[in-house]
């Protein structure tokens, strides 16, 4: 299929914390798990601690983990077999990604993946639910 063509997001990326609860799901979504899966946690790093995953020296530091680019293709991979799925009857897909607090590894990847998935022709819109710090 084009996806190409449509003018509208055929995939939304919603990066969140799981301490602050999973977005409102529905059937057909896909929920991806960030925490201890080989990317780096910029936590960590005192000089990174209290950044999020907008700032370049996160960025870098995630994108340097040993997974990073292996993740970032796998998502790109399940992304785009559920929206060939849910296309059949019109529909779009949303991926959820999520780590502890929804502010580093998660904004990376899924700018990250939405930038592949919109280089790849599939338009994708991402959506931040927790980068700002949570009170």
């Amino acid at each position: 299929m084009n996806y190409s063509d449509s003018e509208f997001p055929w995939i939304t990326i919603e990066t969140f914390g799981f301490e602050h609860g999973v977005p409102e799901t529905v059937i057909g979504c896909l929920l991806i798990d960030v925490r201890g899966v080989g990317l780096d946690d910029p936590a960590d790093l005192e000089d990174l601690a209290g950044r999020d995953g907008k700032d370049e020296d996160v960025i870098q530091h995630v994108m340097a983990s040993r997974m990073a680019f292996t993740r970032i293709e796998q998502v790109v991979g399940q992304a785009k077999a559920l929206l060939d799925f849910n296309a059949k009857k019109n529909f779009t897909a949303r991926v959820l990604i999520g780590d502890r607090d929804g502010r580093t590894r998660a904004v990376v990847l899924g700018d990250a993946v939405a930038e592949v998935l919109n280089g790849r022709g599939i338009p994708t819109e991402v959506q931040h639910h927790h980068l700002e710090p949570q009170k």
